[in-house]
């Protein structure tokens, strides 16, 4: 018997008093908890169902990591205020992120009204059984989150502060599944399904950049020093902010505080949290109709694109790459699992080059460009190169017959218009940003090598995708994308990002070089995109 489940058994009083049939309620919990089980994270690069077990476990020991770093900070803090406010604030946003990407399954799941719903089971005691369900989930995430900083409260203040603590995460965990709901069924109420998904699904790839590269910029912005010295100033506007609620507690128990506000904040830690509870029971049969908006299908809101109808009519020279233009830009807009994959691989074309930057040693003051920084920015061209890997696959790879019934023979077309898709999609937005970045890092100093890496990039792009794109576009399923990396091919790649590196490095060697390379790059690109476009091998 799960252990959760022993616990919750303890509290069958408090429930049955709420008037929910607890027999029921448990059977519910027990079978989800079963499903959780065999279910990979969201933010796994596993997604094959014989791996689900392993990326389960893999998902807690990120949390455990994230969880450490946190206790890392709170022992530096001195300030008692400050100490849980800091740990709050990273508790929120780290265990919304999470609750969202990798349990919004639940949060909206309909199969209850379907399943559940058919049987004499009344509609409270399904919605009590999905908190029950989130919650414990959310207390299995606190352990990994939560228990390396309890361990430094505990340090610092002694076993009492242990009790403290975990009531103030309980009622953490409690505005924050709140929080989701009301914001979740506010979209629902005014808009459509489509874009709760949409939502969702960016807040998935967010996290996963996170995970992936956002700690390093993370422990280079905070100034360790600054944090250790400072202390906390009431302002009337932090009645509104429940991050610094629960730092009051510690100030008055452990610090003396005796201020007037201390105790208001305290209070409002507790009311908050326990009212919209209250809320959520009494508005669950309304909630419970708005979810039904999520059964109308996984369809694409219709919408016009007129800036990609206007440049499939610029770039594409015939029919057949404009359809493959066209294809392309629905899949890699509307593949929301897709997307999951090829946002945080792109990201590393972003940071990496600022991350380069600061390991040379900037930290907040006036840089001294060295004069090879734009050499940075060729990180881009290996970046994209995960994304004309992913090409190959998608969630909704049985859809590819339309390339067989189709009667295509050569092709060369259809990946110029993948090939396409790729640069205006991918390659032109994260250029653009990293010459955004450079510009305000260094004025004007590499305008004209942005240019170039740019040109290099156009040029590179097909012979990348000669490396990667074997078949058919979108055409195997996405959960092989993960048993197919090719160190062979990434070399390769690199191979070919540090050649287009080098010749720009040496035409700076000439005088008017860099002018120079970038004219023969541009007319030499044409004769690339129509000769070195990937050949179909089947």
């Amino acid at each position: 018997m799960d252990i959760s489940l022993r616990i919750l058994d303890l509290f069958r009083y408090i429930f049955e008093k709420l008037g929910v049939d607890y027999t029921t309620m448990r059977a519910i919990v027990s079978t989800k908890l079963v499903l959780d089980r065999r279910r990979a994270p969201a933010i796994s690069q596993n997604n094959s169902g014989s791996q689900s077990e392993k990326s389960y476990l893999q998902g807690y020991l990120l949390h455990l990591i994230f969880g450490i770093f946190m206790a890392a900070i709170i022992y530096i803090i001195k300030d008692d205020m400050l100490r849980m406010a800091y740990f709050a604030g990273a508790f929120f946003f780290m265990t919304t992120m999470y609750l969202v990407s990798d349990f919004s399954f639940v949060l909206l799941d309909t199969k209850d009204k379907n399943i559940i719903m058919t049987k004499p089971v009344e509609s409270k005691t399904v919605s009590v059984s999905k908190f029950v369900h989130i919650f414990i989930y959310m207390c299995r995430l606190n352990i990994f989150l939560a228990g390396p900083s309890m361990v430094v409260f505990i340090l610092s203040y002694g076993i009492f502060a242990a009790f403290i603590f975990v009531m103030e995460v309980i009622f953490m965990d409690m505005l924050i599944f709140i929080m989701t709901i009301f914001i979740y069924f506010a979209v629902l109420r005014f808009f459509d399904g489509e874009l709760l998904r949409n939502i969702i699904n960016m807040i998935q790839i967010l996290l996963t950049v996170l995970l992936s590269i956002g700690y390093q910029v993370a422990v280079r912005m905070i100034d360790f020093a600054s944090i250790k010295s400072m202390n906390y100033n009431f302002s009337f506007r932090d009645y509104f902010n429940p991050v610094l609620w629960f730092g009051a507690p510690f100030e008055i128990i452990f610090g003396g505080g005796k201020s007037s506000y201390l105790y208001v904040f305290s209070a409002l830690l507790i009311a908050v949290p326990s009212i919209s509870f209250v809320f959520y029971l009494k508005l669950s049969k309304i909630m419970e109709q708005l979810l039904l908006k999520l059964e109308s299908g996984e369809t694409e809101r219709h919408q016009s694109h007129l800036l990609q109808e206007l440049a499939g009519k610029i770039l594409c020279r015939n029919n057949v790459q404009n359809q493959s233009f066209h294809f392309a830009n629905a899949v890699l807009r509307s593949d929301r699992s897709l997307k999951l994959k090829i946002y945080p691989a792109l990201s590393t074309g972003i940071l990496l080059p600022v991350l380069m930057i600061f390991n040379m040693g900037i930290r907040g003051e006036k840089y001294q460009a060295t004069g090879i920084e734009y050499l940075y920015l060729y990180f881009v061209i290996v970046a994209i190169s995960s994304v004309l890997r992913l090409v190959n696959y998608s969630s909704a790879w049985k859809g590819s017959y339309v390339y067989v019934s189709s009667g295509f023979g050569l092709m060369e077309e259809v990946y110029r218009g993948v090939l396409k898709t790729v640069l205006l999609r991918f390659m032109v937005p994260v250029e653009m940003l990293g010459a955004i970045i450079y510009i305000a890092l260094f004025k004007e100093i590499f305008l004209l090598d942005i240019a170039v890496v740019f040109i290099s990039g156009i040029a590179a792009l097909p012979l990348i995708g000669k490396i990667y794109i074997f078949e058919y576009p979108f055409f195997r399923p996405l959960e092989e994308s993960n048993q197919n990396g090719s160190i062979d091919k990434m070399l390769l790649t690199i191979l070919i990002a540090g050649a287009f590196a080098g010749l720009h490095a040496f035409s700076h060697l000439i005088q008017n070089g860099t002018m120079i390379y970038a004219a023969v790059l541009v007319i030499f690109i044409p004769l690339i995109w129509k000769y070195l476009v990937p050949k179909s091998n089947r």
